[in-house]
């Protein structure tokens, strides 16, 4: 109990350490001038006219010009952290933009739509399976995030870029998925020639596309995080291999 009351308690003593400016010299200056009032009620003499203006440039130095500084500093910070989140709330919302064709599996040339022509023949599914749960629980949240940033003022910037950058996690997660069923088929040796080099020219396509959006967004991290200093956004990013 001793050590608790000598080593816990006593921070709270030492983050207030007394002010021997505010505590005494401001109410010994303060009372300083009232008994100069007292005895020179007429026109001062100079060395009262002096004594006032040192004490007014001593409060004025060590009171006023602080609160200036710290003020400037806080209003400093809150202008430069408007101007980023003005400056990358579009380029966030421009790269989700760009990942929104990447999640229809109705085209040939994403990772989602060549997984999902891939299983449409008996002879693949026993490799290739696609995660359909997984890949409407993205669509879902996609659609949702997508609501929320048309409408995002710039203070919600590190909510929507967080949010993003999970989104995209979770479709790096999904997309691995796929190159690991890819894989399994290609190396299976299942398949003639012919279809084994058009799985593998169908996923190379599709997986140059991902990757570049992928690199492009991780870049964009590592810019937001620099910028503001600490990690708004995941910005390890993994990319697809090549099937070979």
């Amino acid at each position: 109990m001793g050590n608790w009351s000598s080593l816990g308690k006593p921070k709270e003593v030492e983050n207030k350490r007394p002010s021997i400016f505010k505590d005494d010299v401001v109410p010994l200056g303060t009372l300083f001038l009232a008994i100069l009032s007292l005895f020179t009620q007429n026109t001062p003499p100079w060395w009262v006219s002096l004594a006032i203006a040192v004490f007014v440039g001593i409060v004025f130095l060590f009171l006023v010009v602080p609160a200036l500084v710290r003020y400037w500093m806080k209003w400093r910070a809150w202008s430069v952290r408007v101007n980023m989140e003005n400056n990358f709330l579009p380029k966030v919302n421009a790269a989700l933009s760009r990942m929104k064709p990447m999640i229809e599996m109705n085209r040939s040339d994403t990772i989602s739509g060549v997984w999902s022509d891939a299983a449409k023949t008996s002879e693949m599914q026993k490799y290739i399976r696609p995660n359909i749960s997984h890949f409407y629980t993205l669509s879902a949240w996609l659609a949702h995030l997508s609501k929320i940033i048309d409408s995002a003022k710039p203070a919600d910037f590190e909510f929507i870029a967080a949010e993003t950058s999970s989104w995209i996690q979770q479709y790096i997660s999904f997309c691995r998925d796929a190159y690991t069923q890819f894989e399994g088929a290609v190396q299976s040796k299942e398949f003639e020639d012919s279809k084994v080099r058009e799985i593998k020219k169908n996923w190379n396509h599709a997986r140059d596309e991902h990757n570049l959006a992928i690199n492009n967004w991780k870049a964009l991290c590592e810019e937001v995080n620099a910028s503001f200093g600490r990690k708004i956004c995941a910005d390890y990013c993994e990319t697809l291999k090549t099937l070979e």
